[in-house]
């Protein structure tokens, strides 16, 4: 008996675009962060990037969530929103983004591992769990073993790992929710929430930046970073969750280190061994 043939559909072309946006959005970020705090960088793109949504959908003609939803909203947008961008730039900012978009692309692990835990699971078959094993050999082998790592470094790896679980846990615990709402509703709720509870982290340091000494290209990249990167692909990764299932939809964050590196090594000039 042979297995049902994937087809390609438009959701699947939308995710190539996220993995296009999301992997050049590292060289982005770093190359923002050189004249910005990591914490007030995020906090000023979070801002732009949910008062878009959450404009965008009050024209859609979207309204609030039902009262017995808002408290797994809450939880993802301080886990998907807070807790990921929190950890994602403080660790992007401590290591490279070869390592970063490395370790970020383990995300389909994380989704497979936290879907087994799920009440709404999807089904794991053998030739993914040896996907798993080879994953964290892989992980260990490149960023790990095969690289000298500082002290820094391997705080930044260990941060961008955290990420990496509260992203997936965005996205597991998302399936839900999207039985009975828009990918756009939903991102523009947690996003809401997510950037609220970060304010307090991102302020302080917005206070003593010295905005004269912050190029031009940082706010190009700060603007096109909240707009893109958060506006935009926070919405088409819930659609090819909604369409296609959270596994399926994870395996394309597999892509973006791919991207991350190319970018990096033209942008940044960060060797690729």
């Amino acid at each position: 008996m042979t297995s049902p043939r994937v087809q390609f559909s438009l959701p699947d072309l939308l995710l190539l675009l996220v993995v296009f946006i999301w992997g050049s959005n590292f060289s982005v970020v770093k190359a923002a962060l050189e004249s910005m705090p990591p914490l007030g960088f995020n906090a000023v793109r979070l801002v732009i990037a949910s008062s878009v949504l959450v404009v965008v959908a009050r024209r859609a003609g979207f309204g609030l969530p039902a009262r017995e939803d808002w408290q797994r909203l809450l939880a993802l947008g301080l886990a998907g929103h807070c807790g990921y961008q929190l950890t994602f730039v403080a660790g992007l900012a401590r290591t490279s983004v070869t390592n970063s978009s490395l370790i970020a692309g383990c995300l389909p692990v994380t989704v497979l591992l936290l879907n087994t835990l799920s009440r709404h699971r999807e089904r794991v078959g053998r030739l993914q769990w040896v996907g798993v094993g080879l994953a964290f050999v892989g992980l260990y082998l490149v960023v790990g073993a095969g690289a000298q790592v500082s002290r820094d470094s391997l705080v930044g790896d260990l941060l961008v790992i955290v990420s990496v679980c509260c992203w997936g846990w965005y996205t597991v615990g998302s399936r839900r929710l999207l039985e009975r709402y828009s990918p756009l509703q939903i991102t523009a709720c947690t996003m809401a929430i997510g950037t609220i509870a970060f304010l307090p982290f991102g302020v302080p340091s917005l206070v003593t930046t010295d905005w004269g000494q912050v190029g031009v290209w940082a706010w190009v990249g700060l603007v096109a970073s909240g707009l893109l990167a958060l506006s935009l692909c926070h919405v088409l990764w819930y659609v090819g969750v909604q369409r296609l299932g959270g596994a399926r939809t994870a395996l394309y964050s597999n892509l973006i280190p791919v991207v991350a590196m190319s970018v990096a090594a033209v942008t940044l000039r960060e060797p690729i061994g």
